[in-house]
């Protein structure tokens, strides 16, 4: 027998572990319940963020607890025990009486899933330039005159990345979801600007400059439950004028004559969810002006044209353990504005049975959440390394001077060897 997370239910019909199983007793069974197997038969579905069967009343789960410092710690009984101080690891998984360390300060996540097997999320990245841009001016006088333009230097390239700009293709895990994202962050971009550049110009050109996208956050336990964040971004220049003509290809720079010459950039940021069922857009902020930033993609000046979007109205984004976090806008007057609003939504924590555990202030797509019940009515939650007793709806912060660096929150057997620091 083993534990398996149930990812959809038909009828008696459980998928879990990439396989259909027939779920057999009385036992209530839903998406996102952990479950016993052994292989072919569903037997039961033991509690939330749970290893072995439900708790006892009034009796407390034991927690491990990893510090950043390198502390062993155990959450038990509403209070968090200190244990052995071994090395310091950037991230902490663990499942039954295991526990894995990740030091790879490039991963978002690690994880240990029901086969045994551990997974590390990395910051991904792909980008699509048109590139490098600049100012171009060239005086050639006579009847031709002075010419101004913009250069697009190198041409068209991809680069992939994991922290910096240097990884090969076959080393990007996700790189059809990037490749995606980026898409999307550019048409967001060329739609934008067609609201805001001038029209009916007879000598006009629109390049698209930039397509990236990366992943920002998120978990990830198997192929078929996980819950990614990725920040897309979009970039386009329109340009126009007397004269407008393109030149020294394959580098080449668009100009026309100095006086007529016009252009206009659009920077468009995506912030978007990803999980089994597709790309979800949550989030949206444009910059829209008469300026280029050459050594970046920011646009800093005060005389440009900002915006932000708030573009879904709810979503339930998948935790790790079946939990979710319910993102629901607060029904303001208008979804775009010019400047973000900190509480255009409300984000509340739920079991996988749909018990609301909290509300959450403070938080951001992308932050990493995690929640485990303690006992009947109560969860310990972690939230950007803080950590919490909720219950009843509120919540309170457990005080202890350091950052926990649990990438799950799950009981544990083998405690002793956990506080000792063998495990």
């Amino acid at each position: 027998m083993h534990r398996e997370r149930a990812v959809a239910v038909n009828g008696s019909r459980v998928l879990a572990g990439g396989r259909w199983l027939r779920a057999i007793g009385n036992q209530s069974i839903e998406a996102g319940n952990l479950i016993w197997t052994d292989g072919r038969c569903v037997y039961g579905n033991s509690a939330e963020g749970g290893e072995t069967a439900p708790a006892a009343a009034g009796r407390e789960r034991q927690i491990p607890i990893f510090l950043d410092d390198g502390t062993h710690c155990l959450y038990r009984g509403n209070k968090l025990r200190t244990g052995a101080k071994g090395d310091t690891h950037y991230l902490m998984a663990n499942r039954g009486g295991e526990a894995v360390f990740s030091n790879n300060y490039d991963a978002l996540d690690v994880s240990l899933n029901a086969a045994g097997e551990v997974m590390e999320l990395l910051g991904e990245a792909y980008r699509r330039e048109n590139g490098t841009v600049g100012y171009s001016f060239h005086d050639y006088g006579g009847s031709i005159g002075s010419k101004f333009g913009i250069y697009f230097d190198n041409g068209i390239h991809e680069r992939y990345g994991i922290r910096d700009w240097y990884a090969a293709p076959e080393d990007i895990a996700h790189l059809p979801l990037l490749q995606e994202g980026a898409r999307l962050a550019g048409a967001a971009a060329l739609r934008q600007l067609a609201k805001d550049a001038p029209s009916g110009r007879p000598e006009e050109k629109t390049v698209l400059q930039l397509e990236q996208c990366e992943i920002i956050g998120g978990w990830q336990e198997s192929e078929q439950d996980y819950c990614l964040f990725l920040r897309g971004i979009g970039r386009t220049i329109y340009m126009s004028g007397n004269h407008l003509s393109c030149s020294g290809a394959p580098g080449y720079c668009w100009a026309a004559d100095e006086k007529t010459f016009d252009f206009l950039s659009v920077v468009y940021e995506l912030e978007m969810a990803v999980t089994p069922s597709g790309i979800s857009i949550l989030r949206g902020k444009y910059t829209s002006g008469r300026v280029i930033s050459i050594t970046g993609i920011s646009v800093e000046e005060d005389d440009v044209k900002k915006g932000f979007i708030d573009v879904i109205d709810s979503i339930d984004l998948p935790l790790p353990d079946g939990f979710r976090l319910a993102m629901q806008w607060r029904e303001k007057k208008q979804k775009e504005s010019s400047s973000r609003d900190p509480n255009a939504y409300r984000y509340t924590l739920r079991t996988p049975g749909n018990e609301e555990i909290c509300e959450l202030d403070g938080y951001e797509p992308g932050d990493r959440l995690l929640a485990c019940k303690t006992r009947p009515g109560m969860w310990l939650v972690s939230h950007k390394g803080e950590l919490y007793r909720c219950g009843k709806g509120g919540k309170k912060n457990i005080e202890f001077g350091s950052t926990c660096r649990n990438a799950r929150l799950r009981p544990m057997r083998n405690i002793r060897k956990w506080m000792k620091g063998e495990t």
